[in-house]
């Protein structure tokens, strides 16, 4: 089994519950943690950051075999901006 496999079938679970939410609750939740991690200042919003870019990270792998080449740049992009964000929150 490639680790690909391996993420998508450890994914199965949290894609059905996240299929199960109303379609808003996600997108609210990531937005709130987003502003929480802007407006907490050291750490902690570091860590809502993370969290947000976590979230992100673990969608862009599962679409990844899906996405053009701009549409990878642009995933890897936000990502990277938003680490880099985490880690001048913390330094706050």
């Amino acid at each position: 089994m490639t680790v690909r496999e391996s993420v998508e079938r450890a994914s199965l679970k949290p894609a059905a519950y996240l299929h199960h939410l109303p379609r808003w609750l996600p997108a609210v939740l990531v937005a709130a943690l987003f502003v929480g991690g802007i407006a907490v200042r050291g750490w902690a919003g570091a860590v809502l950051l993370i969290v947000v870019a976590a979230f992100l990270a673990w969608l862009a792998v599962l679409s990844w075999p899906a996405l053009d080449t701009r549409g990878r740049a642009l995933r890897v992009l936000a990502l990277t901006v938003l680490v880099a964000l985490a880690c001048w929150q913390g330094l706050r």
